[in-house]
């Protein structure tokens, strides 16, 4: 994953076997998971966003690339930014659609768009690393434990 975040930061990975199946699922939880232990004082509108990016991400690689090898999550220690990043095997990086009116699908990777601070692709062995950079504000009136 591309170093989006300054050291020192903790890092958390869940490996997926070829072809597992609720991936979405099993990393959705371990997403929520390591917020609950790493910014527990988090506001609540953002962990959604990220649990809602990392789903998409998870998705993406399940429909599109194979399904997806690890998950990683990298959380800034001195602030509020969080790298979340998704192995796959296919090289083919995803692209922003445009869906025509009425599509129901395509719209995911323009969510990721609108709600990271920045994301990317990042080739990886004989695949890629989908990386997304957040922020995980602390929630009016908590002061965020370390």
């Amino acid at each position: 994953m591309r170093r989006l975040l300054p050291a020192p930061a903790f890092y958390y990975r869940l490996g997926f076997p070829p072809g597992a199946r609720r991936c979405v699922r099993r990393g959705v939880a371990f997403t929520r998971r390591a917020l609950a232990r790493r910014r527990p004082g988090a506001d609540p509108a953002a962990v959604d966003d990220v649990l809602l990016v990392a789903a998409e991400l998870l998705a993406n690689a399940a429909g599109h690339a194979g399904g997806p090898l690890a998950l990683d999550l990298r959380f800034d220690v001195d602030g509020d930014g969080l790298g979340i990043g998704v192995t796959d095997a296919a090289y083919t990086p995803p692209r922003l659609r445009h869906p025509e009116q009425g599509e129901l699908q395509g719209y995911g990777l323009r969510i990721v768009d609108r709600l990271a601070r920045a994301w990317g692709t990042t080739r990886a062995g004989a695949g890629k690393v989908v990386w997304v950079e957040m922020r995980l504000p602390a929630a009016r009136g908590t002061h965020a434990r370390r």
